[in-house]
């Protein structure tokens, strides 16, 4: 009875997804990222002690996360 219940459900979700991909893909398209602005060099501490800068990712791309934790 559970396997019923849950074909529908993941039907759904693929269909979802599926129905995103070309928003997602368009998106990348018309926004490349050569038009926004450089980032400014800066310096980061690592959690290991070490230090990275941005000027040693420049010309490859990167995500940066920035987060908070208490």
């Amino acid at each position: 009875m559970r396997g019923l219940l849950r074909r529908p459900l993941a039907a759904w979700w693929l269909r979802a997804t599926l129905a995103w991909l070309p928003v997602l893909f368009l998106g990348a398209l018309v926004l490349p990222a050569a038009w926004a602005d450089p980032v400014p060099d800066f310096t980061l501490r690592l959690l290991n002690g070490k230090t990275a800068s941005v000027r040693a990712y420049r010309g490859k791309p990167v995500l940066l996360s920035f987060f908070h934790s208490q």
